[in-house]
């Protein structure tokens, strides 16, 4: 079981890594992209601890500077 978690775990940094890249390549910073980014965050959420602050850091920031569309607030702020 450990073997399967270690393996899941390595997949996991691989797929965080390669997105990261993506969002440094413009022909990939699509919705689509965006969307496979939301859905691993929202897949994790347990796990977000697990993830060294500076990638969710550098994550977030090529996010809100590359997104073909702007991040607002609920509230309309």
């Amino acid at each position: 079981m450990s073997d399967n978690k270690d393996l899941i775990k390595r997949l996991n940094d691989r797929l965080l890594s390669q997105l990261l890249l993506d969002l440094d390549d413009p022909t990939r910073c699509t919705p689509g992209l965006y969307t496979v980014i939301r859905g691993l965050i929202n897949d994790n959420r347990e796990v977000l601890d697990g993830i060294s602050k500076d990638t969710l850091d550098e994550l977030e920031a090529k996010m809100a500077s590359k997104a073909p569309f702007k991040f607002k607030a609920a509230n309309g702020w």
